[in-house]
């Protein structure tokens, strides 16, 4: 095996391990179920995937440099960015698909506040 496949299989097992934890690290974050948990965890997840997609990048480029090796370092530097492609693009569609807006008919309205009768002040006839 020539030491720039190495360095590159290498490169990709550090980019697995980036974006494996990116989930991993993201969902250990405990607390409560509302906005800054929720965005704690966005923060957490968005910087690992930003990290681990420069590390794509870097091997991606690095396959194509080392293209004269041979077609299988070209293959290994490029399968982090595909990969790093299909989640976006699945993202992206569950989020299509899970988010679908109803219309203005069967979207929830919230119900009208409605006071009793006994609740009503009646004014006095002073």
């Amino acid at each position: 095996m020539p030491p720039k496949l190495k360095y590159l299989i290498l490169l990709v097992a550090i980019w697995a391990s980036i974006f494996a934890a990116s989930y991993f690290m993201s969902a250990r974050i405990e607390g409560p179920r509302n906005l800054d948990t929720g965005l704690h965890r966005l923060d957490v997840f968005a910087r690992y995937q930003i990290v681990a997609f420069t590390v794509a990048v870097i091997s991606a480029v690095l396959g194509i440099v080392w293209r004269r090796e041979g077609k299988k370092i070209m293959l290994h530097g490029h399968i982090p960015l595909q990969v790093t492609a299909l989640q976006v693009a699945g993202i992206i569609v569950a989020t299509m698909v899970l988010n679908q807006r109803l219309s203005p008919d069967e979207s929830y309205q919230p119900p009208k506040p409605t006071a009793s009768a006994m609740d009503i002040p009646v004014p006095s006839p002073d």
